[in-house]
């Protein structure tokens, strides 16, 4: 997986850490073939900016968490096949997380695993507009932050 970094706001967690959670995904979602095609972005920002892309695509005027772009949308992801997929942008309010991880009681790194696995859900068509699609959405986002949480576990462990 290629994956682009930018930070407008200094970021709580290591690329390393990004693209391990975005390549969980990815795999989980479609499978380990898929996930050596796929790049991404992911930007930390903070709420002025988020505010104003919440406004211009979604034409709510006020900041929120995070914000998905998706460049293949209404297009079939196939597994199968040859090429590199530009799968889009993810773009993450820090402060709003930071925010969100308090009244949550959560770390911080925490809330932007869950944002980020959110974000890189919508990437690949995932959505909760109906209670169907919530239920199927936020059980797999569920799913993959336990396995991640495992996962980070064992390697802070490995490091300390």
């Amino acid at each position: 997986m290629r994956l682009l970094l930018k930070a407008k706001v200094k970021a709580p967690v290591s690329r390393t850490w990004l693209r391990g959670l975005a390549s969980l995904v990815l795999r989980r979602v479609k499978g380990a073939s898929f996930e050596g095609r796929c790049e991404l972005s992911a930007l930390f920002t903070g709420d002025g900016q988020m505010r104003r892309l919440n406004r211009a695509f979604r034409g709510k005027d006020k900041t929120t968490d995070v914000l998905s772009f998706p460049l293949l949308e209404g297009k079939r992801l196939a597994v199968g096949g040859k090429g590199t997929f530009p799968l889009g942008d993810v773009v993450v309010s820090l402060p709003q997380a930071r925010r969100q991880a308090k009244a949550r009681g959560v770390r911080v790194k925490d809330e932007l695993a869950l944002l980020l696995v959110h974000g890189v859900l919508h990437l690949l068509g995932y959505d909760h507009a109906t209670k169907a699609q919530e239920k199927r959405m936020f059980g797999l986002q569920d799913q993959i932050l336990r396995g991640f949480n495992r996962q980070d576990a064992k390697v802070a462990k490995k490091v300390k």
